[in-house]
């Protein structure tokens, strides 16, 4: 029995130092599936089996966790705990339990492969690196080539009342930060890991070309705001830093969901990004989510819905969500999900906070930056996006330098 235990153990061990050698494109093939661009769900074979490459990732994740006798992190803990109570929540609720589901895996998949595989940074930097310019520079070139429209809707565009223009491969235009962001923050941690700078320059340029083709007030914002933030204020670590970013979304409940101040916003809004009306309709959802919506479920919120539902509720075709990151939390999860997601911003952040002064910090606090101003209009929680708060967790600059 004895050597049967220590043959396995030396099994084990040979397959994971193989491993080890092919790690890049292990990452690359675990991480790609859960990608899964807006304009493939069209596609029905597409989507069918980018969902089984997903099951087939999500199961070699947690067999390389088993394998080599790994704990999970607390971060990655509490964001198992978040996501498997908003599935709860959509269960009793009876919403998309499907949509609920995929997402739901998706999201723990990606946040446990980046809590395994971020010790090897260089091959895991690189790795990412790869998968999101893969993602962006397809997404370019879709915008260039098909400026008109790439794939439409299974529904018809004036059903929905959108621009089949805005329809490309990452889909419609005011969704692109949930990759170009996470997408920053890889790139330009691998060039302070490595000290190799095209690939970042390469797909920084790509990213801001993309954005400005699709013209969405709150991807430029977000993009421009962390470039100026990084150029020219981030050596001021007392009012630039993890922390007051997160404060925006507060500040910003405050002075234009409460008290309707968004003309002090207005020469941005309207004179610069021609976004007004935009913003004007935004103002009427935000107060039939207040009112409305988030008062009906306060503790626990009313789970995950199909967008279709939620444009229903509030009678605007194109509002599949809340449109604001701290009500969209309210709405799914209540008060306990706001209390979660406070939590995994509090332990994501502390190491960032104590290193604030150290480059790698300050390209990660960045990133947040970025999510946090289109979080003010757009709210996402996506699988790379969640797994920014890992990267954040394991940064330990103090150490390293």
């Amino acid at each position: 029995m004895m050597y049967s235990k220590e043959k396995r153990r030396a099994a084990y061990e040979t397959i994971y130092a193989k491993c080890k050698q092919y790690r890049c494109l292990i990452l690359v093939f675990l991480t790609l599936p859960h990608f899964n661009p807006s304009s493939l769900r069209e596609v029905y074979a597409a989507e069918f089996m980018i969902n089984c490459w997903r099951v087939v990732s999500a199961v070699l994740i947690l067999g390389w966790f088993v394998l080599i006798k790994r704990r999970i992190s607390r971060i990655a803990i509490i964001i198992g705990i978040q996501q498997i109570f908003l599935l709860l929540v959509t269960i009793i609720c009876h919403g998309a339990i499907r949509d609920a589901v995929v997402t739901v895996a998706s999201v723990l998949s990606v946040v446990l492969l980046y809590d395994l595989a971020i010790e090897e940074r260089k091959d895991f930097l690189s790795s990412q690196l790869l998968c999101f310019e893969i993602i962006v520079y397809i997404n370019l070139v879709t915008e260039i080539f098909f400026p008109d429209t790439l794939y439409l809707p299974e529904v018809t565009a004036q059903s929905l009342d959108v621009h089949v223009g805005d329809y490309w491969f990452l889909g419609f235009r005011n969704v692109h930060s949930q990759y170009f962001i996470p997408g920053l923050m890889i790139a330009f941690l691998y060039k302070w890991e490595t000290g190799h700078k095209v690939r970042t320059y390469l797909l920084t340029a790509a990213i801001f070309i993309s954005a400005l083709l699709a013209w969405s007030g709150g991807v430029l914002v977000a993009l421009f705001g962390m470039a100026g933030v990084y150029i020219l204020c981030r050596n001021r670590t007392k009012v630039f830093h993890y922390f007051h970013y997160w404060m925006l979304h507060v500040l910003f409940f405050l002075f234009v969901i409460l008290f309707k101040m968004q003309n002090l916003l207005r020469w941005l809004i309207d004179g610069v990004l021609g976004k007004w009306r935009s913003l004007e309709v935004r103002m009427m959802l935000w107060d039939t989510y207040l009112k409305e919506y988030i008062p009906e479920k306060f503790l626990c919120g009313h789970g995950i819905e199909l967008p279709i539902t939620r444009q229903l509720k509030v009678s605007i075709t194109w509002a599949g969500a809340a449109h604001n990151q701290l009500l969209e939390i309210m709405y799914q999860g209540g008060i306990v999900n706001l209390m979660l997601f406070c939590a995994i911003v509090v332990i994501a952040g502390k190491k960032l906070y104590q290193y604030r002064g150290e480059e790698e910090s300050k390209i990660i606090a960045v990133a947040f930056l970025g999510w946090c101003l289109h979080g003010l209009v757009d709210p996402f929680m996506t699988p790379f996006l969640m797994a920014m708060f890992v990267i954040a967790y394991h940064s330990n600059p103090g150490k390293r330098t």
